[in-house]
Order: C-alpha cells, then sequence, then structure tokens
C-alpha cells in the first residue's frame, strides 16, 4: 500500500521559501519485489530505466511520463545549459539525489561541437546529437535495499510550484499514480520489431579489415600523431528481441554499475556500462572513473586469479591505464578550483560476467566560474574510449572507422535541477533503431598492439549483450560474418 510522505505543510513551508517556479516534491513509498519489474508494470511507450550504482550515490531510478521530449541536432551544450537555467529545485527533507529531471542520451558526434573533425565516417543512421526528457515523477530506490529483497521504491513528483495547495494535490495524485502502478500494475505485453528463427550478428568488417585499421592506427602512433587510439567495429542483428526483454536478461547475465533501459521515440538504448564518464554533487564534487586494460574472465577461479596477474603485471596495460588516468585528470583540471583534483584510487580491479578491468578514480572540485555543463562538455566524450592525445585521436578515430558512432561513447544521463548529475560512457550497449540492433565494440591501439588480439578483444567485450540476448531469445549466438574462423 502507498504511503504519502511528504504531508501538506511540510509541502506549503518549503514551496514558501523557494525561488519563483522552483520545483518541490512529493514523496511517496511503496514496498516493491524488484525495480525493474516495477518498472515493467507502470511502463508506457516512453521511459527511462536508469542504475548508478556506483559513483557518489548508489541509487536507480526509472520514469516513464515525460513532461517534454526533446532531440536536438545543434548546439546540444547550449539546449542543457538552457534547460537547467530554466529549472531549479527545493527538496526540503527529500532526500533521493533525482526526485525529478531530465534523463536522456548523448551522442558521440555531439563532440563536433567541441572539435573541428573530418567527415570521413558515414553519418548512416538518422539520430540525433541530443535526445532526452523532462520527468517530474521519478521513482527512486537505494542500490543496497535492492540487494537486499524487498526494496521500498521512493516515488517523487515535483510540480513547479504556484499555487501550493493545488500543486500538492496534483503531485500527491502523480506520485500515488506511479506507486499503484509500479506495485500492483499489470505489465503490458512487449513484441519484437521482428521474428526471426535465428539471430546471426554481422559486423561492418571482416577479421582482415579490423587488423588493418589497427596497422593504420599503429602508424599513426609510430609517426606521433596518438599515443593510443580506441578502434571499435560495428556488430549488427535484426531486432528480435524487445529492449524490455533484452535489458532484463541482460541485469541477470551481466548486472553493471552505470547501466540502464532508454525507451524513446525512433531509438532504444539497452545498457550494461561499466564506466562513469562524470558524477557531480550540487556542493561541486565532480568524480570521473576511467576504465583501461581487459582481459577474459576465467573459467575457474585459479583461471581468474591467473589472469589478473596477467592484466595487473602487464606493462602495456599499466602504462595505457597510467596515460588515460593523466588524461582524465587533465580533465577535470580545466573545470576544477587549482589543486582539488587527485586520484583516490587507482588501478583496481573489476570483475563482470565476461571480462575483468582496470579502474581508477579521479576527483576534483568544480570551480566557482563554471557550471555543470562546463564539466560535461571539459570530459566529453571520456578519454579512455577516445585516446591521446584527445582531438587528434578522434581525427583518426573518424578516418579508420566506417560510420560514426551515434550513441556509441556518449554518455547516457540523468541531470537534476540543483546541479546534480550523472554520465555514463555508452559502451556495452545496444541500440535498437529500425528493425535492427547495433553492438559497437572497440579496443585500445598502441605501438605493440597485436591485431588479431585486439579483434578477440572487441568480442570479449560484447559477448554479455550476445549472452543476455541470447537468455531471452534463447537462439542467438556470437558469429561474425566474413570472420573466417
Amino acid at each position: 500500500m502507498p504511503r504519502v510522505v511528504t504531508d501538506r505543510a511540510a509541502f506549503r513551508e518549503t514551496a514558501a521559501a523557494a525561488p519563483d517556479g522552483a520545483r518541490v516534491p512529493v514523496e511517496v513509498r511503496v514496498a516493491v519485489d524488484d525495480p525493474f519489474d516495477a518498472y515493467r508494470r507502470a511502463r508506457g511507450d516512453t521511459g527511462v530505466f536508469y542504475e548508478t550504482t556506483g559513483g557518489q550515490n548508489g541509487w536507480g531510478y526509472f520514469a516513464t511520463d515525460p513532461e517534454c521530449l526533446a532531440s536536438v541536432e545543434e548546439g546540444v551544450f547550449d539546449a542543457l545549459r538552457d534547460l537547467l537555467a530554466d529549472e531549479s529545485l527545493a527538496r526540503g527533507d527529500c532526500d533521493v539525489p533525482y526526485p525529478c529531471g531530465a534523463f536522456g542520451w548523448l551522442s558521440y558526434d555531439a563532440v563536433r561541437e567541441l572539435e573541428t573533425l573530418p567527415d570521413d565516417a558515414v553519418r548512416d543512421r538518422d539520430l540525433p546529437r541530443l535526445q532526452f526528457g523532462v520527468f517530474p515523477t521519478v521513482a527512486a530506490w537505494e542500490a543496497a535495499d535492492a540487494r537486499e529483497g524487498e526494496v521500498t521504491l521512493r516515488v517523487c513528483s515535483c510540480p513547479r510550484v504556484t499555487d501550493p495547495e493545488a500543486d500538492y494535490e496534483a503531485a500527491r495524485e502523480a506520485a500515488l499514480a506511479l506507486a499503484r502502478d509500479a506495485a500492483e500494475g499489470t505489465p503490458a505485453p512487449v513484441e519484437p520489431r521482428v521474428r526471426a528463427e535465428e539471430v546471426r550478428f554481422s559486423g561492418d568488417c571482416t577479421r582482415a579489415e579490423f587488423a588493418e585499421r589497427v596497422r593504420r592506427v599503429k602508424r599513426y602512433v609510430r609517426d606521433g600523431d596518438t599515443f593510443q587510439t580506441n578502434v571499435s567495429q560495428r556488430l549488427v542483428a535484426p531486432a528480435a528481441v524487445h529492449p524490455v526483454e533484452a535489458y532484463d536478461a541482460l541485469r541477470e547475465v551481466n548486472p553493471a554499475p552505470y547501466s540502464g533501459l532508454v525507451e524513446f521515440p525512433g531509438v532504444d538504448l539497452v545498457s550494461a556500462s561499466p564506466e562513469l564518464l562524470l558524477d557531480a554533487n550540487p556542493e561541486g564534487r565532480l568524480l570521473t572513473e576511467p576504465i583501461a586494460g581487459t582481459r577474459p574472465r576465467g573459467g575457474d577461479p585459479d583461471e581468474d586469479a591467473a589472469l589478473e596477474r596477467e592484466l595487473t603485471g602487464d606493462e602495456k596495460e599499466r602504462a595505457e591505464h597510467a596515460m588515460l588516468v593523466d588524461l582524465e585528470r587533465n580533465d577535470l583540471g580545466k573545470v576544477s578550483r587549482f589543486g582539488s583534483v587527485e586520484v583516490s584510487e587507482y588501478r583496481r580491479v573489476d570483475r563482470y560476467s565476461e571480462v575483468m578491468h582496470l579502474v581508477s578514480l579521479v576527483e576534483g572540485d568544480l570551480r566557482g566560474d563554471h557550471d555543470t555543463v562546463d564539466a560535461i562538455a571539459a570530459t566529453f566524450p571520456g578519454g579512455t574510449i577516445t585516446g591521446a592525445p584527445k582531438p587528434r585521436t578522434m581525427e583518426i578515430i573518424d578516418e579508420v572507422e566506417a560510420t560514426r558512432r551515434g550513441p556509441y561513447t556518449g554518455s547516457m544521463f540523468a541531470l537534476g535541477f540543483d546541479g546534480r548529475a550523472t554520465l555514463n560512457i555508452v559502451i556495452r550497449t545496444l541500440v535498437r533503431y529500425g528493425d535492427e540492433y547495433g553492438l559497437r565494440v572497440g579496443a585500445g591501439v598502441v605501438h605493440d598492439s597485436d591485431p588479431d588480439a585486439e579483434y578477440e578483444e572487441t568480442l570479449d567485450k560484447g559477448r554479455a549483450l550476445v549472452t543476455a540476448l541470447d537468455a531471452a531469445l534463447d537462439r542467438t549466438r556470437l558469429s561474425v560474418e566474413g570472420d573466417g574462423d
């Protein structure tokens, strides 16, 4: 049974002290068995489900009824700044990090507004550079609760207050409606875009063609243009599994700290991202968690431990990781208070279902003359998925990859109306466009990279996504046409 937490008097008191037009939350709580099952019961045609179980928050969120939706092709950072300039939040006693906000995704190609890049890679998908919804009503839960069983879902509805009495009633009813749907609703049936007896992934290059991409980058490394470049290939398969079913399976197969599902007009994202691009809190504390260094998981604990020793002792991986951590320090330093940037955790090993990674944590304090959007622009896109130096390396990426990246290596995000922001890096992500899923996977190329090993690394990174589709369809298998092996 949903329980209203925010009473009328508390709402009225918060609204009276708030700036004109500020949003004030009304919170309702309800117990659910599983947050994603709750989302399935409450979802409509448009929605987001975003888990941010790392970083400063350790929360998850879903929202189903946007106040507005926006697709932006030009001026994406100005659009974000304009959005946040028109919004404010007076949270009162509500401690939910995102009781309302803007949720969406930012294309890698938004970097063309920050850097001048060539047009070598073909734009073969009609996707915007930015797509988001403003959600006044959001369901949230603490990740620790989700791990322990029954979850307390905290549903907040945040009206712009103009008439406190009427706005309280409307927000209370909106929060209660979402809470009831989440706890008691009947999930709508989901149908895949296409029917297929078997799903086969095909790549935009053969093994030999990918090896040539690697060799071209190595020539640039030799000539001093780049120290490291992330090179990707795109795998494509029929969308024979609905994104909801795909994400449900992915949560079981490969839970990840910055995963999510976006169901927007024209495109769906099914993400098991392990990587945080940026986490900003209202006090201006900034975090980024660069990942650089990968090994497959072992078949048993002994093999797993041996692979970890190999990863942590590999001079190539250690040097690459150090270089990219330094790049992230420099990016944060562009907008951070002098002397505040620090590496607070260095080269830990994080394990996932198919791979293990080297991960570090870099922190800084936002300078007073910068805002959250400045911090996003300073760090976007993440250096671990471009390489270093970033501007020249992105030119090389555009030259050697056949098609524009689109959402891949961009960011899924939550933007609060109090200066808060959480952005992942869109890797380990299925992008549903039309009747197809696209899955891009990449590897970092340096001077001594082995082309065949880098190709295999891309497949290792994609395997969990295909396993999830296999679990949902029970017929999908990892197979790249033209492989020849």
